[in-house]
Order: C-alpha cells, then sequence, then structure tokens
C-alpha cells in the first residue's frame, strides 16, 4: 500500500494550488475560489483548514519528517546528529499511521459525510492509489477517533512520534476546544515531552 507515494501526489498537488491566484483571500483563509479548487476531496479534508494550507507548503512527506527532526534535535543536548535522517526514508507502516493521523486529526472537529467519503476515493483514485489503499482510507474514516492506537503504531519511536503530533498539529491549525483536547491526549499518547510537544507547535505555526 503505496501511501507516502499518495501522501506525497496530495501534498506536492495542494502545494501548486496554493500558489495559484485567487486560492486565498486578503485574510490568508481559503477564497470560495480556493474551497472549488479543493473540490472536497482528500485534499479539501486535509488542506481546506488555515493549518492544512501550512501542511501543503512541505510538498511532501520527506520535508515534513526534515522538520521534524529539526525541532526534536533541538532538544536533545550533547546527544544531537549530525545530519538528519537519509531522505527519511520510513517503513510504509510509519508512512501508513502519518497518514493515519492526519485523517484523524482531520475529522476531529467535524463530520466527513457519505458524499465527501465518495469524493476522496475518487481522488485517491486520480492521484494513482490502488484498490487497497481505498479501502484502507475508507476503513480510517469509519472508526472511532484513536490517539492511542495511533501512538501504538509509532511504537516508541520519538521522530516518528514528533513527524506525527506535527502532522496533526498543522491539519488542525487554529484549535477548537475538542481539538486541543485531542491534541493534548495524542501528545500523551505519544509520550512527547513538554518542550518537544511545544517545538512541535511552534514549528507548526510558524510555517
Amino acid at each position: 500500500m503505496d501511501t507516502r507515494g499518495f501522501l506525497d501526489r496530495l501534498l506536492g498537488e495542494g502545494k501548486s494550488l496554493l500558489g495559484q491566484a485567487g486560492l486565498t483571500n486578503p485574510e490568508g483563509k481559503i477564497s470560495d475560489y480556493g474551497k472549488g479548487a479543493l473540490s472536497g476531496g482528500a485534499l479539501g479534508i486535509l488542506l481546506g483548514s488555515k493549518g492544512g494550507r501550512k501542511l501543503a507548503t512541505y510538498g511532501g512527506l520527506a520535508a515534513l519528517g526534515m522538520v521534524a527532526w529539526r525541532a526534536y534535535n533541538q532538544g536533545r543536548a550533547g546527544q544531537k546528529d549530525e545530519a538528519p535522517p537519509p531522505s527519511f526514508d520510513h517503513s510504509r507502516a510509519a508512512d501508513r499511521v502519518v497518514l493515519r493521523a492526519m485523517l484523524a486529526a482531520a475529522r476531529v472537529d467535524g463530520h466527513i459525510d457519505d458524499g465527501e467519503r465518495v469524493r476522496i476515493d475518487q481522488e485517491i483514485e486520480r492521484l494513482g492509489g490502488e484498490a487497497g489503499l481505498r479501502a484502507w482510507v475508507e476503513a480510517e474514516l469509519q472508526l472511532a477517533l484513536d490517539p492511542q492506537g495511533i501512538a501504538d503504531e509509532v511504537a516508541g519511536d520519538a521522530l516518528l512520534a514528533s513527524e506525527v503530533y506535527l502532522a496533526s498539529a498543522l491539519v488542525i491549525g487554529e484549535a477548537s476546544f475538542l481539538e486541543r483536547a485531542y491534541l493534548d491526549r495524542l501528545a500523551d499518547c505519544l509520550a512527547l515531552d513538554a518542550d518537544l510537544k511545544q517545538r512541535m507547535e511552534e514549528q507548526a505555526q510558524a510555517v
């Protein structure tokens, strides 16, 4: 299941759309034209918020991983790596949990209806996602939110935990009460210390 390829294409297309005139209004929010361009599919779900636009600026998982690594490495006094992991070429399981975290964050404070599910399925197919990926995304959209399940998939990998939290914070953007509670719970499940959590949120706000 090629989650990395799908996410790279999705984020790359989002970055391209963000460069088009008229996608955002003077207040920095998605314009009516922009909402139409995002089409309500996977791009609309993940990128349709102010936070989601920040996510699109990365253009791919490698760039997202680089930002997470830098913030993670800042707090490791005396243990800083000389160089980041090459290309952030982690496993497909790691790619999958990043996508799972994004999908969960996108629906914390809202509801994805049947029509949106159909458009998401169509968009995955358009971007080259295979049947297995479409079935997996559909199943994820029907599951209850489970930050502990996401943390279990991270399996104690501190750098991956940082990337998962950063991706979630970017999708959510300016958090409502429910979204704030979800992010706090996710951080607890991922065992992020307070300083690392703050650095990740600063990165999410700084983009």
